[in-house]
């Protein structure tokens, strides 16, 4: 009886691995995705507001100074377009064919509309967003009204609307 030899065998080859980081900004909602004006009944005794968070952040934007201090050179703007109901730079939220009149704002005190171009310092422009690096995230707040009057005589239904956020870096 013969007996054979065994032969355990082994090949090894390489997995090349890979990240590439890019320079770039992202903007991220961190309460969700929606702006939620909740449920009204009848004609509201104030007007409707609410507001939602976003964190916006970047990459490949450090630049160090001859002191050795951060400094940014590309402003970074965060513009909002008038969402897909909107008549010309009127935002609206809308069920079947009713709509309903909405604005959003840079500020808390309602007072610079947020739109998608123009200058950063005027109402109906984007957001400017001063001094943002690499290792400095920054949170804004997207403040939102409903006008009480615009809710009266609308029929029962849910009114939404989708805006885009535009990031320019």
């Amino acid at each position: 009886m013969s007996v054979g030899s065994a032969f355990a065998a082994t090949q090894s080859s390489t997995l090349n691995v890979r990240l590439e980081v890019v320079s770039g900004c992202t903007a991220n909602l961190l309460d969700g995705t929606t702006l939620d004006f909740g449920q009204v009944a009848g004609t509201p005794s104030s007007d409707i507001l609410r507001s939602a968070r976003v964190s916006v952040s970047c990459t490949g934007r450090a630049a160090v100074d001859a002191a050795g201090k951060p400094t940014v050179t590309t402003p970074v703007t965060l513009g909002l377009n008038y969402g897909v109901n909107a008549t010309d730079t009127q935002r609206n939220l809308r069920s079947g064919a009713d709509k309903i009149p909405y604005y959003l704002y840079k500020n808390s005190y309602y007072g610079d509309i947020w739109g998608l171009s123009g200058s950063p310092t005027t109402s109906g422009g984007p957001l400017a967003i001063d001094n943002l690096t690499d290792s400095t995230p920054h949170e804004v707040t997207i403040f939102g009204v409903v006008k009480k009057g615009e809710v009266t005589g609308k029929p029962v239904g849910v009114y939404t609307d989708l805006v885009q956020l535009v990031l320019t870096y």
